[in-house]
């Protein structure tokens, strides 16, 4: 039960029924007002600020309507208090035995406690990684996996159908300097010699196993062939090695994706021709002449007449060449493809997991799904600031364009998964993050993941010793949870409370990152009680004396386990028994 939604349902059937008692004639945006806890914990339990959002539909002050809900709230019988706070808030505590029945009902839902019917079985589209597979996945690549599939997770849990897919880029520029610099490391083989990278190929020395994959295929066979025939055969082998790698990359971090979608079967199919036929069609391509560039010396510019897709009418800045000037189609046209045979097979909405270096590309690419769907917002991109690695307080260095870069497996080799998912859900995506070795080793409060999972494993090991004891949950009916009492004991309820309100609002959001915040908090409020109970024998977990009690105190750490259990596995984080 999300008990957020669940008064605000309620206030909203309070001011429906006022609207028509006033004859108010507009419809009420209930949509716009809010349910919270307050800011300030002694201010109550809930807040509301429905008062200040529609008053004005009332043509009544805030405090005015305030007063004229009040008294049906305090009619419920779980509310003990409510109060008006200026301008127009209504603040409202409930009480104990309410957040007591709520710990029963977790327990009742087990594993579906906060599963919700939100995304009402809608399909989206989740497309993240999308690394060219010109080599290895690495650290950048990393975040966005874990955001995406996280993210993907938390959507089919609250009802929508997810789709999780990664875009191949298997056709263009980078695919043929791929190529090229593969076939000058399969020379190296035949020849015994070692030869010159020239500047802007691939020099990394993941290309050497291709290579060998090559020569045991072909032996010098290639070196017989014209240059286009050669790289052809060379790209195919290079993409499909490539591709495996990162597959099991993936999977080394526990993720699967549903769809593999090639670049290069978009254009043989024709339907970047397709696209672009279609936006013509709808007249939102036309021939001009796009200004210069903010940043460039009119001697270096040329006006030239381009197709151009108009951009500019659904909020970008200005609008966007379709064609390039040898009358080939620009790589935003095979996007614009990609977008709408992803809008064609998914039927509802898309959302992108990119790099901060696309971030300039976003409002082009929202603009063309706009013009294909006729609906705004039907794509939402996330952007992944980058992520610095720290080892022995020193920031490590990178180039892919050098050759020398720490992959995917070189950070789950080293850390394990559970570390690598956890700890790139400690920020918001769109801010950078520091990702230091030695810390998320630790088996410390400073390291978040170790921190969580202790919570889980502590948890557990109370119920397991509670059971050695002989004492353990058979019927919750027998259970008073009415003698937790303590302040401390009643923050953790509430807390666990909140759980469905995160979950959905982290899927609202496209934010997963909240449910790692929440577990956190969660994990924190738990280890506090448990500290607590040390010094205080009031709420010490286990009661020689007082089994029933104890039996409370049980409950309360079960219904903990059991939400810790659901946050860490939708982050696909191990929960441990023991550590």
């Amino acid at each position: 039960m999300n008990i957020f939604s669940y008064y605000k349902d309620f206030i909203s059937n309070i001011l429906i029924e006022l609207a028509k008692e006033d004859k108010v004639i507009d419809e009420l945006p209930l949509y716009k007002f809010t349910v919270e806890p307050p800011r300030e914990l002694n201010h109550g339990d809930l807040a509301t600020n429905a008062c200040l959002i529609l008053s004005k539909y009332f043509k009544s002050n805030p405090l005015n309507l305030a007063s004229r809900i009040l008294p049906k709230i305090k009619k419920l019988d779980e509310v003990h208090s409510v109060s008006i706070k200026k301008p127009g808030f209504i603040n409202f505590f409930l009480h104990k035995n309410f957040w007591h029945k709520q710990i029963k009902t977790i327990l009742e839902h087990e594993e579906n406690y906060g599963k919700s019917n939100l995304g009402k079985g809608k399909n989206i589209n989740v497309e993240f990684v999308s690394a060219n597979p010109t080599g290895p996945l690495h650290v950048g690549h990393l975040r966005g996996a874990v955001i995406g599939d996280s993210l993907s997770n938390i959507l089919s849990k609250v009802g929508f159908k997810v789709t999780k897919e990664y875009y191949v880029n298997d056709a263009g520029n980078q695919i043929d300097i791929l190529a090229k610099s593969v076939f000058l490391r399969y020379q190296e083989i035949i020849t015994c010699e070692k030869v010159n990278i020239p500047e802007g190929f691939y020099p990394g020395e993941y290309l050497v196993p291709i290579a060998k994959k090559i020569f045991e295929i072909h032996k010098d066979e290639l070196l017989k062939l014209d240059e286009k025939e050669r790289l052809e055969i060379i790209k195919k082998i290079s993409i499909e090695h490539n591709l495996s790698k990162i597959k099991n990359d993936l999977k080394q971090i526990n993720i699967q994706m549903d769809v593999f979608t090639s670049e290069k079967k978009l254009i043989k199919d024709k339907l970047v021709i397709k696209s672009v036929n279609l936006l013509e069609k709808r007249n939102f391509i036309y021939e001009g002449i796009l200004p210069p560039p903010k940043n460039s010396h009119n001697d270096d510019w040329e006006p030239k007449k381009q197709k151009l897709f108009k951009s500019t009418e659904f909020g970008d800045e200005v609008d966007r060449t379709i064609y390039k000037s040898d009358g080939t189609l620009t790589y935003f046209a095979s996007d614009i493809a990609y977008h709408m045979d992803k809008l064609d097979r998914t039927k509802g909405s898309l959302i992108n997991i990119w790099g901060a270096d696309h971030s300039g590309y976003i409002k082009r690419m929202c603009a063309a799904v706009e013009a294909i769907s006729g609906k705004k917002d039907e794509l939402d991109v996330k952007t992944c600031q980058m992520v610095n690695l720290i080892k022995d307080k020193k920031v490590l260095k990178m180039s892919k364009r050098l050759g020398s870069f720490i992959t995917l497996k070189d950070i789950v080799d080293e850390v394990g998964s559970d570390a690598v998912r956890f700890i790139m859900l400690t920020r918001r995506n769109d801010q950078p993050l520091d990702f230091d070795f030695n810390k998320v080793t630790e088996r410390s409060r400073e390291n978040p993941v170790f921190y969580v999972q202790y919570a889980f494993a502590r948890a557990s090991s109370v119920i397991q010793k509670a059971r050695n004891l002989g004492v353990q949950i058979s019927n919750l009916e027998d259970i008073d949870l009415s003698l937790l009492t303590h302040n401390s004991q009643i923050n953790l309820c509430k807390f666990l409370v909140s759980w469905p309100k995160t979950l959905e609002q982290s899927a609202t959001y496209h934010e997963p990152h909240r449910i790692a915040f929440y577990l956190i908090e969660l994990s924190s409020i738990f280890h506090s009680l448990w500290t607590l109970g040390r010094e205080n024998e009031e709420i010490r977990f286990f009661h020689d004396t007082n089994q029933k009690l104890t039996l409370a105190n049980l409950a309360l750490i079960s219904a903990t386990k059991l939400i810790l259990g659901i946050g860490l596995s939708l982050l696909s984080v191990s929960c441990p028994e023991e550590m």
